[in-house]
C-alpha cells in the first residue's frame, strides 16, 4: 500500500514537472521570438525543452526506484516486526492460558474512565465476560461487583493510583443469576506520561479457599466451646486436690497435680485465644473504648504481668517521657495486648535480662515500644510474625510454650482500636515490639463519650 503511494506521488510529480517546464519554455520561446522573431530562435528553445525534460524524467525516475527500494526495505522490517509482535502476543496468550485466573492491565486516566487494555481469556471464568467487552470500558467488570464490596474495590484502587502501592484485595463477585464466588487481586500500578496509572496484575478465583476457612473457623469455634466447660470442671477439681482440699497428698501426687494444673491452664489459655479470634473475624467482640490516660493502663499491664517476668528471672523496666498522654481506647483490650508483648519479651529474653517498656510522645501519636534482650527474629519469619498459629521454625524457640496466637489477636486489637502494632528486630539483637495510638488533643476529647 505504501509503494503505491509512492509510486502514485513520483507519477504526479513527474507531469507536473513537465507540465511546468513546458509552461516555462514556452513562455522563453514566445519572449525571445518577440526579441528576434526567427525560426531558429523557437528551434534552440524547443531543443533546450526536450534536454530539460529527458534530464527531469531521469532524475525523477532514479528518486523513483531509490524511493521504492528504501520503501520496500521499510515494509520488509514492518512486517518483521508485525511478526514478532504477533509471536509475542501468542505466547503471551499460550503463557496466561496456562495460569489459573486472570492476567490483565488495567488503565485509570485522569478523568476517571477506566479500561483493561489487556486481559487474559481467564476474564470468561472470573467475570464471565470477553477481553473486547472491557478492552475500552470497565464497567461490565465493575457491575458484577458485590454491591457490598464495590465501594471497598474502588477505594483501594483510588489508593493505589494516588499512593503508586500494590493493590491487593479479596472481594466477592455476583452473576446475573444469583451466584457469587469469591476473588483475590493482586497488581503493581505504574504511571503513565499522559498521568494515566496502568497496573499489571491477575485475580484468581478463591470461593474453595473461603468455603475451608469458614468450615475451620467453625470447627474451632465449636470445639472451643465445647471444650471450655469440660476443661473448667477439670481445672477446678485439680485445683481443690493440689490445694489439698481433701487432705494432704503424697510428695509424688502433690507433683503431678501440680504438672496437670500447669497444663490445664494452658489449654485454657489456648482456648480463650481460640475464641478471641473467633469472634474478632465474625465482628463479635465487644469493646468499651472511652477516652483516658496512656499511663495507668501501662503500669496496671507490668504490675499483672510481674509474676510473669519472675518465673522467667527477669525484670520490667519502665521509662516515660510524657505522663499525660491521653488516647481513645479499650482499657482491658490494650492490656490484653500488653500481656502478649510482655509475656513474649519475658520468654525469649535471657535470665537476668531487663524487658525496656518505653512510653514517648511522637508527633500526634503515643508510642509504647517494648524491647527485649531475646534472640531476634529472623528474616524468613518477619513477614509471617502477625500470621495466626505463626512460630519460628526453631526449636529453642518451639521449646518455649504458646499458641501462636497471641500477635495475631493483638494486631486485630490494635487495629479496632484505630492504632497500629510493629517491630523491629536483627537476628541475635534482641526484639523491639512498638503500639502506635492516635493522641487526643483538645480537651473535648477526653470528655468521656456516653
Amino acid at each position: 500500500m505504501i509503494i503505491q503511494r509512492v509510486s502514485s506521488t513520483s507519477n504526479f510529480i513527474t507531469w507536473l514537472g513537465s507540465a511546468l517546464l513546458l509552461a516555462l519554455f514556452s513562455w522563453l520561446a514566445w519572449r525571445g521570438y518577440q526579441l528576434n522573431p526567427s525560426a531558429d530562435v523557437l528551434q534552440r528553445w524547443a531543443l533546450a525543452f526536450l534536454v530539460s525534460e529527458l534530464l527531469l524524467l531521469l532524475l525523477l525516475s532514479d528518486m523513483q526506484r531509490i524511493t521504492r527500494r528504501l520503501m520496500r526495505e521499510l515494509q520488509q522490517k514492518q512486517n518483521a516486526t508485525f511478526s514478532e509482535e504477533r509471536k509475542a502476543s501468542e505466547l503471551l496468550a499460550k503463557i496466561a492460558s496456562q495460569l489459573p485466573g486472570m492476567v490483565f492491565q488495567f488503565k485509570l486516566t485522569p478523568d476517571g474512565t477506566a479500561c483493561f487494555p489487556y486481559c487474559s481469556e481467564g476474564i470468561r471464568d472470573i467475570y464471565h465476560l470477553t477481553p473486547e467487552q472491557v478492552k475500552y470500558n470497565a464497567e461490565p467488570v465493575f457491575a458484577l461487583i458485590h454491591p457490598d464490596d464495590l465501594p471497598l474495590v474502588q477505594d483501594s484502587i483510588r489508593l493505589s493510583a494516588q499512593q503508586l502501592t500494590l493493590w491487593k484485595l479479596d472481594y466477592r463477585v455476583r452473576y446475573s443469576d444469583g451466584e457469587i464466588i469469591w476473588v483475590t487481586g493482586r497488581s503493581v500500578p505504574e504511571l503513565q506520561d499522559d498521568g494515566s496509572v496502568l497496573w499489571h496484575g491477575f485475580i484468581n478465583d478463591i470461593t474453595e479457599r473461603k468455603k475451608i476457612e469458614r468450615l475451620k473457623h467453625e470447627f474451632v469455634s465449636t470445639v472451643s466451646h465445647e471444650l471450655r466447660t469440660p476443661l473448667t470442671a477439670i481445672s477446678g477439681a485439680i485445683g481443690l486436690l493440689h490445694g489439698e482440699v481433701f487432705g494432704a497428698l503424697p510428695a509424688q501426687a502433690a507433683q503431678m497435680t501440680a504438672v496437670a494444673q500447669a497444663n490445664v491452664l494452658k489449654l485454657q489459655l489456648l482456648i480463650n485465644d481460640l475464641l478471641d479470634m473467633d469472634k474478632l473475624i465474625a465482628g463479635k467482640m465487644q469493646f468499651d473504648i472511652q477516652p483516658q490516660p496512656l499511663l495507668p493502663v501501662i503500669e496496671k499491664s507490668l504490675r499483672d504481668n510481674q509474676s510473669y517476668a519472675q518465673q522467667y528471672q527477669v525484670s520490667y523496666q519502665l521509662q516515660v517521657d510524657d505522663t499525660e498522654l491521653w488516647v481513645s481506647i479499650d482499657s482491658l483490650r490494650l492490656q490484653q495486648v500488653m500481656a502478649n508483648l510482655l509475656s513474649n519479651a519475658a520468654k525469649f529474653s535471657p535470665p537476668g535480662a531487663t524487658v525496656t517498656v518505653d512510653v514517648q510522645h511522637l508527633g500526634r501519636h503515643a508510642v509504647v515500644r517494648v524491647i527485649d534482650q531475646g534472640p531476634g527474629i529472623s528474616e524468613e519469619f518477619k513477614p509471617y510474625i502477625f500470621d495466626k498459629f505463626s512460630q519460628a521454625d526453631s526449636s529453642d524457640i518451639k521449646s518455649k510454650s504458646g499458641t501462636g496466637l497471641g500477635l495475631a489477636i493483638s494486631k486485630q486489637l490494635m487495629t479496632r482500636m484505630q492504632g497500629e502494632i510493629g517491630f523491629h528486630s536483627e537476628p541475635g539483637k534482641g526484639a523491639e515490639f512498638y503500639l502506635l495510638l492516635p493522641l487526643l488533643s483538645t480537651a473535648d476529647d477526653t470528655e468521656p463519650t456516653p
